[in-house]
Formats: C-alpha cells, sequence, structure tokens
C-alpha cells in the first residue's frame, strides 16, 4: 500500500524504508506518474532530521523515528521532488531545514 500524493505529477510514496549505514539515512521510494510515464525515485531523510524532529524521542531507532514521522518526511519530500530540489546524483534528500515549524 502506498501514500499517494494527487498533483502533476502523481507521486505515490512505497512502504518500504531501510536504514543506509554508509549515509546515515533512511532510504525510500518515490513514484511519480505524469504524461511521460512512471519514474521511480530514491529519496533519503538523514539520521540528523530524524533525530531534531522526533525529539525528545531520543531513545528510538531511526526506523521507528521514520515510522512515528512519516507522514511529515513525505510531505516534505513531495515537495522538494515537485520544485525539482534533487541532489546531483537525482535523489531527494529531506534534512532538518527543510521541516516548516
Amino acid at each position: 500500500m502506498a501514500i499517494t500524493f494527487k498533483g502533476k505529477p502523481e507521486i505515490s510514496f512505497r512502504r518500504e524504508a531501510k536504514w543506509n549505514d554508509d549515509l546515515s539515512t533512511i532510504d525510500f521510494a518515490a513514484e511519480t506518474v505524469d504524461e511521460k510515464g512512471e519514474k521511480l525515485i530514491v529519496c533519503r531523510i538523514a539520521r540528523e532530521a530524524l533525530e531534531d524532529r522526533a525529539q525528545p524521542s531520543g531513545e528510538l531507532e531511526p526506523l521507528e523515528m521514520f515510522e512515528r514521522l512519516k507522514s511529515e518526511v513525505y510531505a516534505v519530500a513531495a515537495s522538494k521532488l515537485l520544485a525539482g530540489d534533487f541532489e546531483p546524483d537525482d535523489s531527494i534528500l529531506v534534512r532538518s531545514e527543510d521541516f516548516n515549524d
């Protein structure tokens, strides 16, 4: 089951997420559908962003923090994707400063 954001393009986030030890990120995937077809985009959230957002829940593991915050994370990732705010490797990286408080 995916979480979908309606718009152009339509964005769906896959429920699977995994810890990336090399980058200290949680990696998840977005799928976009528009007139050009379907595209899979790697998305990440930095561990620091999870910890900053999940405070004072510092005792949680990164995947637990992600599960708790995923609706916010998905909304930020969708916003960055729609704005074309890609990393040099064509991924989307969610950082602490991307959250509007």
